[in-house]
């Protein structure tokens, strides 16, 4: 059993942000992907360790959640447009 308790302190507009940030970790879980999400967290956080533009870090999100087994994105997906 496990249980989980959820607490946002911020606006309570955050809280969806959150949960967003949360599903991205479950995803890196499931693929048994380690450290940062570069993508997930330079659009979810305030301080992540590699800063995008907004639509960079959107694309890199989209194609995160995409990418079912944490390989390189394809030619032609969101991510293979966007420089690392």
């Amino acid at each position: 059993n496990c249980e989980v308790k959820l607490e946002v302190w911020g606006s309570p507009n955050s809280a969806g942000v959150v949960i967003d940030a949360v599903r991205c970790a479950k995803l890196a879980l499931d693929r048994r992907l380690g450290g940062a999400l570069v993508g997930p967290s330079s659009y979810f956080m305030k301080s992540p360790p590699q800063q995008f533009t907004d639509p960079e870090a959107r694309a890199r999100v989209e194609a995160f959640i995409q990418n079912h087994e944490g390989r390189r994105p394809k030619m032609g997906s969101p991510l293979a447009k966007v420089k690392p």
